[in-house]
């Protein structure tokens, strides 16, 4: 079920300040009752213990302007880019970069999250079907440091990856490496060793561990068999996690049941960071049909949750902020003589 938006996002901070006896929404969505001192500290408390980053990558099914154009995919497309810090965006097709620019206008419209910004590599293929790598992000929490399209010399992929080097808000990682690759199903094996030379030349290039390799691998059913996935290097080679398992269904359509879409980890820190992952079920949360899901994609976007928060800071534990909460409204709970 889906707010609009201004509410939406009143209504998430009231989640937190409802608990502390501090807000209650009227029926334009705004605050009704000011938030007390000690109540407004330990949610600032609460929200800086709480701070993540999300990662994100979605192959949107050739995207062209006139398919962005049609409100409802547009619409879509911005609530599925809005729960992303970076996301990384394949099978944009469109030649032109119209379909890119309305996209993040809209999304620059959408509510206070912003603003987002995008960095798109030029169109990459071997034939005359050729696609581009687009990243969209919130450019107030990353900024892209730099950014190169892989010299492949023996013509091994397809669709070459274009990396980039993105700064984060984070002391324990200020910066990390995104690899994405879409690969062609006819070469799926050949691609995904050959990522692991991509993976060595950037981590030699900018002297970093701490690698993201993401996107659309083809990696499972009738493209990559159980045997061939466990023989790839990056399954192989120490220091690699898969942060999106095998089983994990990252299709949109009922008849199919499939991994394709994966995101791998590289470096201590990066690993350390990790919260979550997992595919974004969009047509569930939107309340889609298949129909109308397709329209917007064949592929769920995979997305990783990274905490920014600073290693070995010392921190209010669980059972102290919530004996605090106890503290601040043991008057109002009748605890407190």
């Amino acid at each position: 079920m889906l707010m609009s938006e201004g509410v939406h996002k009143k209504g998430r901070k009231c989640v937190m300040l409802a608990a502390l006896g501090g807000c209650n929404l009227d029926s334009s969505g705004g605050f009704q009752k000011p938030i007390h001192g000690h109540a407004l500290l330990l949610l600032l408390l609460l929200a800086g213990g709480a701070d993540t980053f999300h990662i994100c990558a979605f192959n949107t099914q050739r995207l062209t302007l006139s398919k962005v154009a049609r409100e409802p995919v547009l619409d879509t497309l911005v609530q599925i880019l809005a729960r992303c810090d970076i996301t990384v965006l394949q099978e944009v097709v469109d030649s032109t970069g119209s379909a890119i620019l309305l996209l993040l206008r809209e999304l620059n419209r959408f509510d206070d999250s912003g603003p987002y910004s995008f960095l798109s590599s030029h169109l990459l293929g071997r034939g005359t079907y050729k696609e581009r790598y687009v990243y969209i992000y919130r450019s107030h929490k990353a900024q892209v440091l730099d950014s190169y399209v892989y010299d492949d010399q023996n013509d091994l992929f397809a669709r070459e990856p274009f990396v980039c080097r993105f700064s984060l808000p984070s002391k324990v990682l200020p910066s990390l490496v995104l690899v994405p690759l879409h690969t062609t199903p006819k070469a799926v094996e050949t691609e995904l060793n050959a990522l692991y030379h991509v993976f060595l030349d950037a981590s030699q290039r900018w002297q970093s561990e701490d690698v993201i390799l993401l996107g659309d691998f083809n990696a499972d059913c009738a493209s990559l068999t159980k045997k061939r996935l466990d023989d790839l290097v990056l399954r192989t080679q120490a220091g690699f996690h898969w942060a999106i398992p095998d089983g994990v269904d990252t299709t949109v359509r009922a008849s199919t049941h499939c991994t394709y879409d994966r995101i791998v980890l590289h470096g201590q820190h990066l690993q350390s960071m990790l919260r979550g992952a997992a595919a974004f079920d969009f047509p569930r949360s939107f309340g889609l049909t298949e129909e109308e899901a397709l329209n917007i994609s064949d592929h769920y976007p995979v997305e990783v949750e990274l905490s920014c928060a600073v290693q070995g800071a010392q921190t209010l534990s669980l059972a102290t902020l919530l004996l605090s909460l106890l503290l601040l409204l043991s008057p109002q709970l009748g605890l407190v003589a």
